[in-house]
């Protein structure tokens, strides 16, 4: 099978455990190499969606973390999420059982391959979904993994192919994409975030893109947004080729057109029309994520007629602009959105499909991300025609625990009151708290965004269920 076949394992005698098994990335990795015939087991706080699929294909699943559930492992498997004083984790360590970053594991996975990486600060789930698409439709069979699960891939968060390409998001927020060496690496976009890896400096996370690049391999290129000026430095900077979507680009967009249910648009590549394309899924950002898979099928000589018709036909990821019910006139949309340029491109994206009211539901997440953005959270919030900010959410196990997070989405929504007193902006605390307060706002027409990526999704269920009584999606 194409691919790496084991993590230094012995089949029949080893078995790899994951701490934190019901995570998107990590929930993907287990499920690959158990579909590699590796022994694979794992923990979580609790169930979910995610870990009872893993328990139908097999995948022992243990509830709660202890020491105990690391016997009988010859590798362990964490995340950047998992605290250092996790049992299991220092368990392993005793044991002097090897212990892996899932990056390190991703990276073995697709060294056998031919890779896709994707990174940048927005898009990269739905657009490496884009491509694992259209390669799909290629027949070209591709290992996807994705940060979502997505409706192309059976509602997965993997799509299993056992062709020679693999399609994977490359996450800046760690820096554990420089373990990847791929063939194609897009960049959507830079902008500060996650700084906290990196001392605090956005000049960090620029240099660890740039160094991104350069571990393209020989023969490859870099697809860049040239419309980033970020991005514009780079490109200057990098010995590997370069090609660029959006205006003014290699490949770029005219006769855009944006709908409630989509959008359209001729794709050029460089002066010359290549085709007329129409996606389903609603906003201008979604037109640079199809621009850039396109580029990237464009440079894999794939048809564009088969890109064209898997574009057309894809539904999208979950948490990613998901209508939850509709009824009455009024809708509720769940979206994953934690930064401040999210949050917008959500929001008008909101405007394309109501045409009554935009009621955003702003759960902050991370009390870094909310100090180190509070100027560009203060300014986005207006963006609604009702905003309500809930609580901060932190993380469970986050060691140290976040200090401060207290009070601090609350005097958020006051300054943003103070700074734009026409628009109406309301703290609403708790997310139960706030279900109360929007059930009591909704009419006929509106819209409403649970935003972030916490807990919040719940409201937007709690508010199909209650005020639309739907049976909301899981």
């Amino acid at each position: 099978m194409t691919g790496v076949r084991s993590i230094e394992a012995r089949r029949g005698r080893s078995r790899i455990h994951f701490i934190g098994i019901g995570g998107y990335s990590m929930s993907g990795l287990a499920l690959a190499l158990h579909a590699q015939g590796e022994a694979v087991s794992g923990s979580d706080q609790r169930r979910s969606e995610r870990t009872l699929r893993l328990e139908q294909v097999g995948i022992p699943v243990f509830y709660g973390h202890d020491a105990r559930h690391v016997g009988g492992a010859t590798e362990v498997v964490y995340s950047t999420d998992v605290p250092p004083d996790n049992p299991e984790l220092l368990a392993a360590r005793e044991l002097g059982l090897a212990v892996h970053h899932r990056s390190e594991v991703l990276a073995r996975l697709i060294a056998g391959r031919r890779a896709v990486c994707v990174t940048g600060t927005h898009g990269k789930t739905t657009t490496t979904s884009m491509i694992g698409a259209v390669l799909k439709a290629a027949g070209w069979e591709p290992l996807v993994l994705v940060g979502a699960d997505v409706t192309d891939f059976g509602g997965q968060n993997v799509y299993l192919g056992d062709g020679g390409w693999a399609v994977a998001e490359a996450d800046e927020s760690d820096g554990s994409f420089l373990r990847y060496h791929p063939e194609v690496a897009v960049i959507m976009n830079l902008e500060p975030e996650h700084l906290e890896h990196y001392g605090g400096r956005f000049s960090g996370v620029v240099k660890a893109v740039e160094t991104f690049v350069n571990q393209v391999t020989p023969g490859g290129v870099a697809v860049m947004s040239h419309q980033d000026p970020v991005l514009a430095g780079l490109r200057e900077r990098v010995p590997r080729p370069v090609l660029t979507f959006g205006p003014e680009g290699d490949l770029e967009a005219a006769d855009v057109r944006l709908f409630p249910a989509g959008s359209s648009f001729t794709a050029i590549w460089r002066g010359d029309a290549i085709g007329a394309f129409r996606l389903q899924i609603p906003g201008r950002h979604n037109v640079d994520n199809a621009l850039a898979a396109l580029l990237v099928a464009r440079h894999l000589d794939l048809p564009m007629g088969v890109a064209r018709d898997a574009l057309e036909a894809f539904r999208g990821a979950r948490r990613r602009f998901e209508t939850v019910a509709e009824r009455d006139g009024m809708r509720v949309v769940d979206d994953y959105a934690v930064h401040p340029t999210e949050i917008r491109a959500t929001i008008h994206a909101a405007r394309q499909v109501t045409a009554g009211r935009v009621l955003a539901v702003v759960q902050p997440h991370r009390t870094e991300r909310v100090r180190n953005l509070w100027r560009e959270f203060r300014d986005v919030l207006p963006e609604a025609d009702v905003t309500f900010v809930s609580d901060i959410y932190v993380p469970p196990g986050t060691t140290p625990p976040e200090e401060g997070a207290d009070g601090l989405a609350e005097r958020l929504a006051d300054e943003a009151r103070r700074a734009h007193p026409e628009a109406r902006i309301e703290y609403s605390g708790s997310v139960a708290d706030t279900v109360d307060r929007v059930a009591a706002e909704m009419r006929s027409g509106d819209t409403v965004l649970a935003l972030g990526a916490g807990d919040v999704w719940q409201l937007a269920r709690e508010l199909a269920a209650r005020v639309l009584r739907c049976r909301p999606s899981p």
